[in-house]
């Protein structure tokens, strides 16, 4: 049997990670701009507010899960032996071969066209997310 070893304090480091990049990423670097390209208004934010603790508990939760499966490619790719480099080009390929290309093709099947800077934003938080996932896994490690 092939065991794989996962720190599990770098994978709850990593979902914490997660969200405070979403934090910062919708909030100060890119959250006007996003709010008005999905057509998010005051009003639909307060009414939004309401069940947010559940969805920040599910995202975490998501978060913890995208870590964890991380942790084993970053292993695959290197048994043992990760560096910082292994880690952040694993997650970037993970990137680019899931999260951009299932991304991308619900953008281009999307019926209410929007922006493909949307796109960009939306996308470029999980590369950014991936890729200090892919750092901390490794230092961890």
């Amino acid at each position: 049997m092939f065991l794989v070893y996962v720190n599990y304090l770098a994978v709850l480091l990593c979902a914490v990670s997660s969200m405070i990049i979403g934090i910062v990423w919708y909030g100060p670097l890119f959250g006007k701009e996003w709010m008005k390209m999905v057509g998010m208004t005051k009003e639909k934010m307060e009414k939004a507010k309401e069940g947010m603790a559940q969805t920040y508990g599910i995202m975490f939760i998501s978060s913890l899960v995208m870590a964890y499966v991380l942790a084993h490619f970053i292993w695959y790719a290197s048994p043992g032996t990760a560096t910082v480099l292994i880690g952040v080009k694993t997650a970037i390929w993970a990137w680019l071969g899931f999260v951009a290309t299932v991304m991308f093709s619900k953008f281009l099947f999307s019926v209410d066209k929007k922006p493909m800077k949307l796109f960009f934003i939306d996308s470029a938080y999980y590369l950014v997310t991936l890729m200090v996932m892919g750092f901390i896994i490794a230092v961890l490690h």
